[in-house]
């Protein structure tokens, strides 16, 4: 009997040890566990939401970053997650200098802002602010800038466009044109793309309107009296082959007042009136 007390007591007590062992790694897992989750949730959660974001601002003359970050609602130093990438996108694309705005969040607290500008193809005379002043359009047909146009080509280099609407008629920046003259603007500034100085020859493109969605051009040379009348649909060949044929007609002795090329080919016209 003394014999089996003995072993039993062995069996028990070898029994409790990888007993014990094998607890001591379980809590020793779960502390682990609990140690590394609260380290993510702080790392991703937590300290994102705490620490504020660190801007980058690459933009153009003309709108500095304090600007940049009060149009985007950014100026009082958001924490990185509340930032919606996409609104931020939207606020600063609506801002009447803007053409595009790209927004990207780097994990954990940054935040890169890319402007691209509005470049002006074309100017009208329009009055803001009671004053009759020159308003840059750019080739989306949006009001971007007014005055001296600083950055942007000299007038000489721009068409002026008249007749759109009155020049008594107010205007604000950032306001787009009527649908019916966007193809227009597109036109003017794939033109310009294709040869910037071709405008230096104009001193001013007239609309003459058909009805509400239809137009003709007057294209008035800078040194020629001739009236050039042309369809909206203009290109950098057919304004060429307009001006070509001014010239020509132009050392006759009884030269036309207007040339009209809305076929394709050049009408002499001896007086024609601007609304014709």
């Amino acid at each position: 009997m003394l014999g089996n007390y003995i072993y039993s007591g062995d069996v028990q007590t070898n029994s409790q040890t990888p007993r014990k062992v094998e607890n001591a790694v379980r809590r020793f897992l779960f502390l682990a566990v609990v140690f590394i989750g609260g380290g993510l949730i702080w790392i991703l959660c937590i300290s994102p939401c705490m620490v504020p974001i660190k801007a980058e601002v690459k933009s153009f003359p003309g709108l500095s970053k304090a600007e940049v970050l009060n149009i985007a609602g950014l100026n009082s130093g958001p924490a990185y997650i509340s930032v919606n990438a996409t609104e931020v996108e939207w606020l600063l694309s609506r801002y009447h200098l803007v053409e595009s705005a790209k927004v990207v969040k780097r994990f954990p607290d940054r935040i890169s802002i890319f402007l691209e500008p509005r470049k002006a193809v074309a100017v009208i005379l329009a009055g803001i602010n009671g004053r009759i002043m020159p308003v840059y359009f750019d080739r989306y047909g949006v009001a971007f800038k007014t005055g001296d146009g600083t950055g942007e080509a000299p007038l000489s280099s721009l068409p002026v466009i008249s007749g759109i609407f009155p020049e008594n008629q107010p205007l604000r920046l950032g306001m787009r044109l009527s649908s019916a003259y966007l193809p227009f603007f597109a036109r003017i500034g794939a033109i310009s793309d294709e040869d910037p100085k071709i405008w230096q020859a104009i001193s001013e493109i007239g609309i003459v309107k058909k009805n509400n969605d239809v137009f003709d051009i007057i294209l008035f040379p800078v040194h020629d009296s001739i009236r050039l009348r042309m369809s909206s649909d203009i290109t950098k060949d057919n304004i060429y082959y307009a001006l070509l044929m001014s010239d020509v007609c132009h050392r006759m002795d009884n030269a036309p007042s207007e040339i009209d090329v809305r076929s394709g080919l050049g009408v002499m016209v001896k007086e024609a009136r601007f609304g014709n």
